[in-house]
Formats: structure tokens, C-alpha cells, sequence
């Protein structure tokens, strides 16, 4: 019995082609009639919750409401934001929604007010969402792969929190499929994510340690460029409140989890979840980090596969960081998209399967799991993605069809 249990997550038997092809059109389903329900429930542009339809696009659309009319360094000025946010919504009980990025963030969003709020979360969205899909796409255009990438319960996550995981995926995914070939462009990739910079923690150190050298030069003229254009355009006064707004964001956001220690995901979030204090939680994100640096540099010193590489960096973006939201997670349709293919290609190594789906399921119940349970899954389930790559690149390739998904006729394949 109990050798049989194990084994129906070794091997993963349960997950068969047929059943890639109907679950993402089922969860796509619960989430339509989700949606639905809830937007009957909602007035106006306020949800049951009695937060702004989208959630988190209320910032930076108010942020550029304040650009657009004069006053960019006002975006970190909590009275005037959240004036701003009540206005938009037309809810004057409304949460405070802070706007934590550097202003080069705001030459991305700038022209969001230029539409009233429904129509630019609407676009927001719709163009963040092709890009996603656009580099997904581009990394597996099977058609069973791009239905889990749209049912993913991470872009939902992402997609009712009204954020820029859509964007971070885009700008990552399209990096990494572009250093080889395209050093350069994959520099500005990289670079144009500094507009988050909690990901710049690994991406330099990464570069520096493979040698790529023209990409780390173009990141850099990247990020000097974006700082200094949004230094012209919106002035030194801007710059100079983000940098008074930074404390207040890893006091309040971070250290006392203003937002909920179990929204945040890292393995900070998750030892202060667990009682730990600020050092000890910084202590211990430190030996994540680190660990997490050197598995990565590791891997890709061991293995030629450009799928172990790139789903290695991505997974290590996001542990070494102490400052992710579960939105956050949506990223992992990267590591999750390139394994599936190095599985299929050579075949599933035991329990890597299980793994994929557990990690593919995730976003939908890391932070209710961390909130009601004290459990913070996310950290170890990151760290256990990086081990099953780590296991990849120094294992020989598994033996043709082992674990794979197969087809009702014999064949094997599978998604992401």
C-alpha cells in the first residue's frame, strides 16, 4: 500500500495526456463563473472586499493621474496618492494602495490615466497578457502547452491583482531567450527590469559569473539611461521622495508585513511568518540567497541545455529576493514551460512530474496555505524546483519515455 502511494507520485501515472488537454479548460471555466459571481457582488468599481476592481493597477494609475497633471513626485505622498485613488473609483472608503517602485517605473505607466480606470485596466491587461502569452508562445507553441499557460493559476493571481507580473514574465522571458544569440538586446531586457530592482539581486551577479559580458555592459548603459530619462522628465524633486519612501516600504511593506507576511513569499516572509524577528529573518533569507546564487551559477557551469539555464535563473530570480508577492508567482510558468519540455524531449525524472503540477497549482493556495495554516509552501517548493534542476544537469538523460505523459496512442508528449 504504501509503496503504491509513492509511487502514484514517483511516477505520476495520473497524469496523462488527456488530462492536460481538459483540466485548463475546466479551471478556465471556474474561473469565468468566478468572475462572474464576483462581479455581480461588486458596486461599481469596488469589489466584495471593498477593494478597487484590479486590485494594485490603482497606484500606478493614480501615479500617472498625478504625472499627467504636474506632480510626479506627489505619487509618494500617501495623502495626495490616496485622494487621488478614492477619486478614481469614486469610493471614499477606500484602502490605501502605496506606489513602491523607482520612478523609472513611471515612464512605463505614464499614459495609463489617459483612459478613465475601467478601459486602462482593461488595456493594462490585455496588452500584459499578450506579452505573456507572446513569450510563452515563443518558448512552446504546442497547443496543450499555451492552454496551460492561459489556465495557469498564476496569471490569474496576477490578472485580479492588476499587477506587472505579465511584464516582469515578458521582459525575463524574452532576456533569456536572447543571450545567446542576441547578447545586447538581452542586456536591455534585463535592464528594463529594474523598474522592480528586488530582481537585480541575482541577474548581475549571474552575468558577472557566466562571462557575459556585452550583456552585462548593455544592462548597465540600460539602467543608466532609464534612471536618467526619468530623472529628466519627472526631476530630482521625484527621486528624491522615492528615496524618502524606501524606508517606509521595507518597515511597513516589508519587516512588519503591511501587506500580510503570508501575501509576501520569500523565505524572509516566510521565517517571519513563523515568529522569527527582522535579523534572524534577514539571516536567514541571506543563506537562501546565497544558496540559491550558487546552485544557480552551478548549473549552468555544468550543463549546456539552454532550457536547464534559463529555468534555473528564473526560479533563482524569484528565491533571492526577501520581497515577492504571490503575484509574483505567475513567473514560474517559466522554469514550469522549460522543464515540461526537457521532460518530454528525454523523459520525466521520478517525481518531477508531481513537482510541475504541484508547482503549476501553487499561486492558486500559497498565500490562503501560509495564512490560515502557518505553512509558507512557496520558498521550499521554489528551492525544490531548483534541486530537481540542479538533479538534471548532473544526471544522465533518463531513459526514453520514463515518466513521460503519454498520448492515448502510445506516444509521448506532453505541456508545460
Amino acid at each position: 500500500m504504501g509503496s503504491s502511494i509513492l509511487d502514484f507520485f514517483r511516477r505520476a501515472p495520473w497524469l496523462t495526456r488527456r488530462r492536460l488537454v481538459i483540466y485548463p479548460k475546466l479551471f478556465l471555466a471556474a474561473y469565468a463563473i468566478s468572475a462572474v459571481v464576483w462581479l455581480m457582488r461588486s458596486k461599481g468599481l469596488v469589489d466584495p472586499a471593498g477593494h478597487a476592481i484590479g486590485a494594485d493597477f490603482i497606484d500606478p494609475w493614480s501615479a500617472s493621474w498625478l504625472t499627467l497633471h504636474g506632480a510626479p513626485a506627489a505619487v509618494y505622498n500617501v495623502a495626495r496618492l490616496w485622494t487621488v485613488e478614492r477619486s478614481a473609483v469614486a469610493d471614499p472608503a477606500l484602502g490605501f494602495a502605496g506606489f513602491h517602485y523607482p520612478p523609472m517605473y513611471l515612464l512605463i505607466v505614464l499614459p495609463l490615466a489617459m483612459l478613465p480606470y475601467a478601459w486602462s485596466l482593461i488595456a493594462w491587461t490585455a496588452a500584459s497578457f499578450a506579452a505573456y502569452f507572446g513569450v510563452l508562445w515563443k518558448i512552446d507553441p504546442e497547443r496543450d502547452s499555451l492552454w496551460l499557460a492561459i489556465a495557469f493559476p498564476g496569471a490569474l493571481v496576477n490578472l485580479t491583482n492588476g499587477q506587472n507580473g505579465f511584464l516582469t514574465l515578458a521582459l525575463l522571458g524574452a532576456a533569456l531567450l536572447t543571450l545567446k544569440r542576441r547578447p545586447i538586446l538581452a542586456g536591455v531586457m534585463f535592464g528594463l527590469m529594474s523598474y522592480k530592482p528586488q530582481y537585480g539581486v541575482l541577474v548581475p551577479i549571474f552575468l558577472l559569473a557566466t562571462g557575459r559580458w556585452r550583456a552585462i555592459g548593455s544592462a548597465s548603459v540600460t539602467v543608466v539611461l532609464f534612471a536618467a530619462l526619468s530623472l529628466a522628465i519627472f526631476g530630482e524633486q521625484t527621486w528624491q521622495a522615492f528615496f524618502a519612501s524606501v524606508s517606509f516600504t521595507r518597515h511597513v511593506v516589508l519587516e512588519q508585513g503591511g501587506s500580510g507576511f503570508e501575501k509576501l513569499q520569500s523565505g524572509f516572509a516566510a521565517a517571519r511568518l513563523l515568529g522569527f524577528d527582522v535579523a534572524a529573518s534577514y539571516a536567514f533569507q541571506a543563506a537562501v540567497s546565497l544558496i540559491t546564487a550558487l546552485a544557480v551559477i552551478w548549473i549552468w557551469r555544468r550543463t549546456a541545455k539552454f532550457e536547464l539555464h534559463a529555468a534555473a535563473l528564473a526560479t533563482g530570480i524569484l528565491l533571492a529576493t526577501p520581497y515577492i508577492m504571490d503575484y509574483d508567482l505567475v513567473v514560474l510558468a517559466l522554469p514550469i514551460a522549460w522543464i515540461a519540455i526537457e521532460g518530454r524531449r528525454s523523459g520525466f525524472l521520478p517525481w518531477e512530474k508531481s513537482l510541475l503540477a504541484f508547482l503549476w497549482l501553487l499561486p492558486l493556495f500559497a498565500r490562503s496555505l501560509a495564512g490560515r495554516a502557518m505553512i509558507p509552501i512557496a520558498p521550499l517548493a521554489m528551492l525544490l524546483l531548483l534541486a530537481d534542476i540542479a538533479r538534471r544537469a548532473q544526471a544522465p538523460a533518463p531513459a526514453p519515455g520514463f515518466g513521460a505523459i503519454v498520448s492515448e496512442g502510445g506516444r509521448a508528449r506532453g505541456g508545460t
